[in-house]
């Protein structure tokens, strides 16, 4: 009965009755308790050492992303602070070579070049692996809500999204490591 009425009614502002949304590569994750018999049958069966082991097992995981998040954070600020200071050295070389001859412009060129030379860099990457580009934070919050995107917890993609930001950020765009940290 209910089927009947929705076919008669037009489609919702802004669909046309022809546009197929693409569902191919995303599939929403179940996140409903089973109540079939299997899983009846693995409760019973549960013993009071197993769920503390279960549950011990749950904080050590929680505990090894923590640290894991802090080292990639570290290993950012570290990697960034070298890039940096590595750019500047080399544009303060070429500045006080090229300053009594009065050619600041060079060296401007220069920390242009370098900095455009590191936006090529994060950019290949996230052409390599297109999930990475952007925060992230609304593919992980789809995730978390039950929407799986295709490829956007895996390694390959936070080693992209990680490896980009340290690029950006020594290149002189405004980005943060909050996207590779709630990867």
């Amino acid at each position: 009965k209910y089927i009947h009425i929705l076919a008669d009614q037009p489609p919702p502002m802004g669909h046309a009755a022809d546009e197929a949304l693409p569902r191919k590569d995303y599939e929403s994750l179940n996140y409903d308790q089973c109540a079939n018999v299997p899983y009846r049958r693995m409760i019973k069966r549960l013993t009071e050492k197993t769920f503390i082991y279960q549950y011990l097992l749950r904080w050590i995981m929680v505990g090894a992303i923590g640290a894991t998040t802090g080292f990639i954070a570290f290993l950012i600020d570290f990697v960034v602070r070298r890039l940096t200071d590595w750019k500047f050295d080399i544009v303060q070389k070429y500045l006080y070579m090229w300053a009594p001859g009065g050619n600041l412009v060079l060296s401007l060129l220069l920390l242009a070049g370098i900095n455009a030379g590191f936006a090529l860099v994060a950019a290949i990457l996230t052409a390599i692996e297109p999930v990475a580009a952007g925060s992230g934070i609304p593919e992980i919050k789809c995730y978390l809500n039950g929407v799986k995107v295709p490829h956007v917890v895996r390694l390959r993609t936070l080693v992209s999204k990680a490896v980009g930001v340290l690029f950006s950020v020594a290149g002189g765009f405004f980005v943060g490591k909050e996207g590779p940290m709630i990867h």
